[in-house]
C-alpha cells in the first residue's frame, strides 16, 4: 500500500489588515513596494515570512498590529530557514496562497510576555547565548554583566519581561519601563548614588505587560514618555527608585 506524506502546515501573521478575508495572496515586500525593515538586509525584501507553528505566526500578526492569522500554500517554493528565526522561521521567496484565515478577538490576542515566550527559543544574544532562562526570567544582558549585574539583579522583572522595554544608561543604572509608562529603577553594584541603599527593588514588575496585543515599538514608547513629560501629565507616575519599594 502507498504511504501519503503528511503535508506541512504553514502559517502567516498579517500584520495590521482592514481585510484579512479578502487576502488570497502574500506578495513579498518588494512586490508590494515596500522597504527592508530597519537594519534587515535587502534581500529581505524578496522574501514572505512564515512558520510551522500557528502561535508565532499569531506572535508576530501581534506585534504587526493585527489580529489575523492565515495558512499559506507556499506551492512548489523551497521553504528556507529564516535567519532571524532559525529556529521558528521559514521563508518562500516569492508569492504564496493565502488558504484560510482565522481572525481572532482582541481580547484573545496573546500579552507581550506570551509573546516573548512563544519567540524565546530565538531570542538569542550576539554570542549565541539565550536571553531568557527556562523558566523565564531574563538573563542578565550583557551591558548588563558589564556593570557587575548578575542574572538574579533581574528576577524581580518576573517571568518573560519584554527586553524592549529595559534600556540601559551611560553610568550603568538600567530602567523597567511599564505599559503606563512609568519608570522602575536598579542600580549596579557600588553605584556612587546608592549610598548603602538597596539597588534592586524588593517589589515585583510581574503585573505589568500583561494586556492582550499590547506591545509597543521602543521608540512609540520612549516617544509616549517624551510627550506627557513635556506636557507635565499629571498622571504621569515617578521614576521609583530601588530603595522605596
Amino acid at each position: 500500500m502507498k504511504r501519503t506524506r503528511n503535508r506541512v502546515r504553514y502559517w502567516h501573521g498579517l500584520g495590521a489588515c482592514p481585510a484579512p478575508f479578502a487576502v488570497r495572496k502574500i506578495e513579498t515586500a518588494a512586490m508590494r513596494g515596500l522597504p527592508a525593515r530597519p537594519n534587515a538586509p535587502l534581500e529581505c525584501r524578496e522574501y514572505v515570512y512564515a512558520s510551522t507553528s500557528w502561535d508565532v505566526a499569531m506572535a508576530f500578526s501581534t506585534l504587526g498590529g493585527g489580529q489575523a492569522v492565515c495558512e499559506v500554500d507556499p506551492g512548489g517554493l523551497v521553504a528556507e530557514v529564516d535567519p532571524d528565526f532559525p529556529n521558528l522561521g521559514v521563508r518562500f521567496r516569492g508569492p504564496v496562497k493565502s488558504m484560510s484565515v482565522e481572525v481572532v478577538s482582541e481580547s484573545a490576542l496573546p500579552t507581550a510576555r506570551q509573546i516573548v515566550e512563544v519567540l524565546s527559543p530565538d531570542y538569542v544574544w550576539p554570542d549565541g547565548t539565550a536571553k531568557y532562562a527556562n523558566d523565564g526570567h531574563l538573563l542578565a544582558p550583557p551591558f548588563a554583566r558589564a556593570w557587575g549585574y548578575a542574572d538574579e539583579d533581574f528576577r524581580w522583572l518576573g517571568p518573560w519581561y519584554p527586553i524592549h522595554f529595559l534600556l540601559p544608561s551611560a553610568d550603568g543604572i538600567t530602567v523597567a519601563i511599564n505599559e503606563k509608562c512609568r519608570a522602575h529603577q536598579m542600580y549596579p553594584p557600588d553605584h556612587p548614588d546608592l549610598d548603602g541603599r538597596r539597588r534592586v527593588p524588593l517589589g515585583s514588575l510581574d503585573d505589568a505587560w500583561r494586556q492582550p496585543g499590547l506591545y509597543p515599538a521602543t521608540a512609540d514608547l520612549l516617544e509616549k514618555i517624551r510627550i506627557r513629560l513635556e506636557r507635565d501629565d499629571p498622571t504621569l507616575e515617578p521614576i521609583r527608585r530601588p530603595w522605596d519599594w
